[in-house]
């Protein structure tokens, strides 16, 4: 109970300090880049310069924008400073001399890394769906809510995958940005799209094999593969979740932090 509270402290400490930080204004553009596509879109249906129905719109900017780019970005921004935001700021001697165990700490910076990432991407996905599907009225949004719930769980369990990837990398290199940069527009592009089982060592796979698709991204799901099973890819995301965090907590603990 001790360490719950003393990591919910800890969360709620960063919590503040990275909601004033200029990163988190620059997160809010990225997460609301969706939104702008959502409204252009609008814009392109009131003139007639499209009849693409917003089913389709949300589908692509789902499976082509958010899984792929947005969350995993927000991730990396946020997670990948667990440790070395406070090493910079002179604020970790602060918090090892108090009676935190580093597990303790390092779970309250991890629980902050994706609260937040969690707090800007689920509120853009709810209004860029109510955007491009409010022109087919009110009963086809309460038609497709299933879909819109289903994307907001793959959301979470691709940012608590991303949030504990890039926590270790935060954790055990000194420069986890560019290592995380590579892992996203790298190793996962690559991956997502070569013959063979690359993309099973991948979250954008598992992410896209849970999202529900439609004819219009159609081109997004025959570039990504053949999907995996519903059960396989929750369980895969939950695996790669509970085994980065928990060997970010063990590199913690080991390592010489000045």
């Amino acid at each position: 109970m001790k360490k719950l509270e003393g990591a919910t402290l800890v969360a709620r400490f960063s919590l503040g300090e990275l909601l004033w930080s200029p990163r988190t204004l620059a997160m809010v553009v990225l997460a609301g880049g969706p939104l702008v596509l959502a409204l252009a879109y609008r814009v392109a249906l009131a003139f007639r310069w499209t009849e693409v129905d917003g089913a389709g719109v949300f589908a692509v900017l789902v499976s082509g924008v958010f899984f792929p780019f947005v969350a995993p970005m927000l991730s990396l921004v946020y997670a990948s400073g667990v440790v070395r935001d406070d090493v910079e700021a002179g604020t970790m001697a602060y918090f090892l001399t108090r009676p935190l165990s580093r597990s303790t700490f390092l779970t309250g910076k991890m629980l902050a890394s994706f609260t937040l990432s969690l707090a800007l991407v689920l509120p853009s996905l709810v209004l860029v769906y109510y955007v491009v599907l409010s022109p087919s009225g009110w009963s086809e949004i309460g038609a497709r809510f299933p879909n819109l719930a289903r994307n907001l769980g793959v959301a979470a369990l691709g940012l608590i995958a991303y949030n504990g990837i890039f926590a270790l990398a935060g954790t055990v290199l000194r420069r986890p940005l560019l290592a995380g940069l590579f892992f996203i527009f790298g190793w996962q592009a690559v991956a997502t799209f070569v013959p063979g089982r690359a993309r099973l060592a991948t979250v954008a796979h598992y992410m896209s094999s849970l999202s529900p698709g439609s004819s219009s991204a159609g081109v997004f799901a025959g570039l990504l593969g053949e999907k995996s099973p519903a059960i396989a890819s929750i369980l895969a995301l939950a695996a790669i979740a509970g085994a980065t965090h928990a060997l970010a907590l063990v590199a913690f603990a080991r390592k010489e932090v000045r």
